[in-house]
């Protein structure tokens, strides 16, 4: 008789644990960076990271109306996106059917009665490495004959301390940078970071600020390379801009 009590207990713990294991979700097929743009009554670009359960976080930016939107959403299994998109409240929709090549959807802003046609894919692992905290390390200025570089290195007088980049997985980015490069150079560092978003296009990143400094790479082709896991370098403006995960690395 004991033993079958033993035995019921047993039989009753075991249905109990199997009953409370949560139920796994599996949208690890389309977990990663997504990034491209869209066109239509509206024109921009778009970025969006979904994680391993389907949660979807993401931004957009309207250059036709100079606008930053937000996105939030799920994808399922089949991946079918389904997100809404605020400002200060509800803007509307954002809807992709994602795939292994090129997604397309539709972005329907209901406040402004505008419809857009979405279309990217999905980012390589090397092209998301941009999301991270970046210090800024070097202003490296070509010499006339063409050659590179006089490296002018991130403690000098010249630059602001803490200048830093900072990519996130919404496809939103902070850049603060502030330098004087007058004779003695006096720089105000009490000056705004800004902001805005980033897009992942076929080769090079373009970034739209909402508000930009003299530093404003606002729709230029950015091509970032990385030379190692500490590392990212682009040219701009005839300078070769470097900056690291650890300066001192």
């Amino acid at each position: 008789m004991k033993k079958l009590l033993l035995l019921c207990i047993g039989l009753i713990l075991s249905a109990c644990t199997e009953t409370n294991e949560p139920i796994a979700t599996n949208n690890t097929a389309f977990e990663g960076l997504w990034s491209g743009s869209f066109s239509g009554e509206d024109n921009g670009t778009w970025t969006f990271s979904v994680d391993n359960n389907g949660n979807v976080v993401g931004s957009l930016t309207s250059k036709a109306f100079n606008e930053i939107y937000f996105l939030n959403g799920t994808v399922d299994d089949s991946g079918i996106l389904e997100a809404t998109v605020t400002k200060d409240a509800d803007v509307g929709t954002f809807t992709m059917q994602l795939n292994s090549t090129q997604s397309t959807g539709e972005f329907v802003n209901a406040i402004a009665q505008r419809t857009s046609s979405t279309e990217g894919k999905e980012r390589t692992e090397n092209e998301a490495r941009i999301i991270n905290y970046w210090n800024f390390y070097s202003y490296g200025a070509y010499l006339q004959d063409g050659s590179c570089c006089v490296d002018i290195l991130y403690d000098d007088n010249r630059f602001c301390p803490g200048i830093y980049m900072e990519f996130r997985e919404d496809g939103t980015f902070t850049d603060y940078f502030v330098a004087d490069y007058a004779d003695p150079p006096s720089p105000d560092c009490s000056q705004p970071a800004f902001f805005g978003t980033y897009s992942v296009q076929d080769g090079y990143y373009e970034m739209l600020y909402e508000q930009g400094g003299s530093q404003d790479l606002s729709e230029s082709d950015i091509y970032i390379n990385f030379p190692d896991d500490n590392t990212i370098t682009y040219e701009y403006q005839s300078v070769l801009w470097t900056y690291k995960i650890d300066v001192t690395q």
